[in-house]
């Protein structure tokens, strides 16, 4: 691509360890016998045009048991929601001990991973009050979401968690409406197949990705331009920039088919809006691992997600992995 404008400029420039599929179902053993009663989508504020927008999505895309709201914090939940069969929708964060071992078999530097998701919780078992709400929870579903800070030494939290919340989108690169609204699909449908979904586990190809062979690939700009995007304050006339439009040009022309960078606003309305297929690369990172894959921004299904370890920032390879994928 030749005519790269100032929306593309600064891309990652630190490094990951591992890879892992966007999304985790566990399965709970409770159901279907008790089915899912209610959908609480937990909120501080439910007063916003912005927030009530978000609730219209997850209500509209989201078909298993009525859809309510909570308003609040899910750790002051009222005790007599807390029954199996209702669920909660929130944002969590999580960690993960990473150690590093040495040539000569010693051990290494332990370091710290996190991880931000959203999640679907439910009750593990009956609730016990002498608990917090969360040790009596347990994650049935979740996906990843990536902080445009991680590898920047750095958090932002402007939003505090609240997918709700306008600011949301400035904290998360794939928290916009359009994402929020591809997860619920995803999760909407996964979860009545009574399937274990694994972080750390590649998922073969569908069928559906040889519709690239026609369609165009659509790559959101997390890089540079606007709030959520990185290091957003470089200018076009910086080093930094000039390496980072050659390094994208090199990623996107590996790739052998149609493919098209836009900006997150611009992918955002594509889904939203969506009446048939819109296929969008979908590159995740935390602090110690990639996601790369395609999603079906209309339906939210995945057809197409690669592991790959010890590696660092996403690559032209990637794309090439992706067209030699594509039957």
């Amino acid at each position: 691509m030749k005519n790269l404008t100032i929306s593309i400029i600064t891309f990652l420039i630190f490094n990951l360890n591992a890879a892992f599929a966007q999304y985790e179902i566990q399965y709970p053993q409770w159901y279907p016998t008790t089915q899912f009663k209610s959908l609480y989508i937990i909120s501080p504020d439910t007063s916003t045009v912005y927030c009530k927008e978000v609730i219209k999505i997850v209500n509209d895309n989201w078909s298993l048991c009525p859809v309510k709201l909570w308003q609040g914090k899910l750790a002051y939940i009222d005790e007599n929601l807390l029954i199996q069969g209702n669920l909660f929708l929130q944002v969590r964060i999580g960690s993960k001990e990473n150690t590093v071992i040495r040539d000569n078999g010693s051990q290494g530097t332990t370091t710290t991973n996190d991880y931000y998701h959203l999640d679907i919780m439910a009750l593990a078992d009956k609730y016990n009050p002498k608990k917090s709400v969360y040790e009596s929870l347990l994650t049935i579903a979740r996906g990843e979401l990536y902080n445009r800070k991680i590898g920047m030494g750095g958090l932002s939290w402007e939003a505090k968690g609240d997918f709700t919340s306008e600011l949301f989108q400035n904290d998360f690169c794939n928290g916009m409406k359009g994402n929020i609204k591809n997860m619920i699909q995803y999760f909407n449908n996964e979860l009545p197949k009574n399937k274990t979904i694994k972080l750390m586990q590649d998922q073969a190809p569908t069928n559906e990705l040889s519709n690239l062979k026609k369609e165009t690939l659509y790559v959101p700009n997390y890089w540079y331009g606007g709030k959520g995007t990185m290091l957003e304050d470089e200018i076009e006339t910086s080093s930094v920039y000039k390496k980072t439009a050659k390094y994208i040009e090199k990623m996107l022309t590996a790739y052998p088919y149609k493919v098209k960078l836009i900006t997150r606003e611009e992918l955002n309305n594509l889904i939203l809006t969506a009446d048939t297929n819109v296929y969008y690369l979908n590159y995740i990172q935390s602090s110690a691992d990639k996601i790369i894959s395609v999603t079906n921004g209309l339906n939210g299904n995945v057809i197409y997600t690669q592991v790959t370890k010890i590696s660092y920032r996403i690559k032209d390879s990637d794309l090439e992995n992706i067209g030699k994928a594509i039957k």
